[in-house]
C-alpha cells in the first residue's frame, strides 16, 4: 500500500522561491535565468510560473537589457494564499469541497466537518503569511 500524505506540489514550492527571490531584491529586475542558476531549478518551469503570476498582477517583467521580473505589489500586501490561487486556484483538500453537488456521499459524509475545519485553519494561515514574512 502506498503511504498517501498532504504536499505541496513542485509548482508551488517553485513560485515561492521565484517570489520571495524577487521579494529580497526590492524593485530590482531579476532574470529567470539568474534565478534558476541560483535555485538549480529549470529556467522553461520558471517561465511557466512566472506567466502565472504576472497574469494574476503578482509580478510584472521587462525585455531587454536590464529586464526580467519584478514584484508588481509590496511584499507585505501579497499572501501565500494569493501565490497558490494564481499558480494553481484555490487550496481544495478533497474534491467534494468545491460545491456539495459533486459529493456522492452529501448529507452521509462523516468526514466533512474535519476537512471543512482543516481547510479553513490552512486557509486562514496562508491569508495571514505575507511574503514579508518569507525574505
Amino acid at each position: 500500500m502506498l503511504n498517501s500524505f498532504f504536499r505541496v506540489s513542485e509548482r508551488n514550492h517553485a513560485g515561492f522561491i521565484l517570489m520571495t527571490e524577487l521579494a529580497s531584491r526590492g524593485d530590482q529586475y531579476v532574470s529567470l535565468k539568474e534565478v534558476a542558476e541560483r535555485m538549480t531549478i529549470s529556467q522553461a518551469y520558471l517561465e511557466e510560473i512566472a506567466a502565472s503570476l504576472k497574469q494574476a498582477g503578482l509580478i510584472e517583467g521587462r525585455t531587454g537589457p536590464g529586464g526580467g521580473y519584478r514584484l508588481a505589489q509590496k511584499p507585505e500586501e501579497i499572501s501565500a494564499d494569493k501565490i497558490i490561487t494564481a499558480l494553481e486556484g484555490p487550496v481544495l483538500l478533497v474534491e467534494c469541497q468545491k460545491s456539495a453537488n459533486e459529493c456522492p456521499a452529501a448529507g452521509r459524509c462523516t468526514s466533512k466537518s474535519l476537512w471543512n475545519v482543516l481547510q479553513k485553519n490552512i486557509v486562514h494561515t496562508l491569508r495571514e503569511t505575507k511574503l514579508t514574512d518569507l525574505v
